[in-house]
């Protein structure tokens, strides 16, 4: 039986790596089977499910190897175009790997297998971070002006300890988004609003600590070149990110360089991402993500704005300057280089990897019933 491998679009400078073309160099299926990799993006020069509707499917089984989240151009996950694009075909089965964590609790497909491969195909291996003088100042990176990145933001601006923080923004990408164009976001309850209001007065002014460090946009490898020239720098002097996600507004995480890079940057993690982040990034790399020390009970709380306040709030004690963040730092180093050696080994161990995505391949294989043998 034969399986042909389509690339229908990429990001310049991070390719697909070679784990499902190993896959069926090495693996003999039962039955013919398709397989499409691409950039999923509707707005720009990727492709998304109205372009897909336009291929004559050959095969029962139709594999979709995806990079980047399948957004909609309001910021929340596709879910109609996921649904709309399988009940379309419905005589295919579909195998869909992509960034968006546990996105199988929120659908109900019965032509549809999701699951997440690691798809990292990077130029060069990311450094370890090695931290020279540690502050007591928390980081928080931001490219643009998203709502929840704002709103953030502004919340922390609200703290009297507001201070202590380092930010980055590019006021100049984009504008911001309109609240309701979120399918799942709430009214921020009544004894928030003012605080809310009060940081983002704060926001406008820029009245904190703005660093400037280059535009990642302007770098040929996205990810490699903007983590060692711009963001290693600042990763060096702090020990706490608060790491804004690309996605924030959904009942389930996603999956982007950035919670990787905090990895590589031996930073306690605060996540401020859909529900179940540490959970799921916890699960799908099985790495350290300290809840002895950072209090991750947010994680699980459904109301997003409750969810990003309480992740603030229940770590207070380790933002407000009022811990020695060095101190704390160095006593946990060991573990900090335990998750580097583990992500290594997930990112850059070619054989290893692709031990651990051929069994996932397999797996979604043989769950519609497709026959795997060596």
């Amino acid at each position: 039986m034969s399986s042909t491998i389509n690339t229908l679009s990429s990001f310049p400078g991070v390719p697909f790596n070679d784990t499902l073309e190993t896959f069926f160099d090495t693996h003999t299926l039962g039955e013919d089977v398709e397989c499409y990799q691409f950039l999923f993006c509707p707005y720009g020069t990727g492709q998304s499910f109205d372009d897909l509707n336009n291929i004559d499917f050959q095969s029962r089984v139709v594999i979709l190897n995806i990079m980047d989240l399948m957004q909609d151009k309001y910021d929340n996950i596709d879910i109609e175009g996921i649904t709309n694009f399988c009940n379309r075909h419905p005589d295919h089965k579909f195998i869909i790997f992509h960034y968006n964590l546990n996105l199988q609790s929120q659908l109900s497909i019965p032509n549809l297998y999701l699951d997440t491969i690691i798809p990292t195909n990077l130029t060069e291996n990311l450094r370890h971070c090695e931290k020279t003088s540690i502050s007591n100042r928390y980081l928080c990176l931001n490219n643009d002006t998203k709502v929840h990145r704002v709103m953030l933001t502004s919340y922390l601006l609200s703290k009297n300890w507001a201070v202590n923080g380092d930010f980055t923004f590019n006021y100049n990408n984009g504008l911001l988004a309109r609240p309701d164009q979120y399918r799942n976001i709430v009214p921020v309850a009544e004894e928030y609003k003012s605080k809310f209001a009060a940081g983002y007065e704060r926001f406008k002014a820029k009245d904190f600590t703005l660093l400037d460090i280059g535009n990642f946009a302007e770098i040929d490898d996205r990810v490699v070149g903007n983590y060692h020239d711009n963001l290693l720098p600042v990763f060096e002097t702090h020990a706490i990110e608060i790491i804004t996600g690309t996605m924030f507004f959904e009942n389930v995480p996603s999956l982007t360089e950035k919670e990787t890079q905090s990895i590589f940057a031996k930073n306690f993690p605060i996540y401020i991402n859909g529900v179940g982040t540490a959970r799921e990034i916890k699960k799908l790399f099985s790495i350290d993500i300290f809840d002895d020390i950072i209090d991750h009970s947010y994680d699980e709380v459904e109301n997003h704005f409750e969810r990003m306040i309480k992740a603030i709030d229940d770590n207070t004690h380790l933002l407000n300057g009022s811990t020695n963040m060095s101190e704390l730092w160095n006593d946990n180093r060991s573990r900090f280089d335990a998750n580097c050696e583990r992500m290594d080994q997930l990112i850059f161990d070619k054989d290893y990897q692709r031990i651990f995505n051929h069994e996932r391949i397999k797996k979604a294989l043989q769950s519609v019933d497709v026959t795997v043998t060596i």
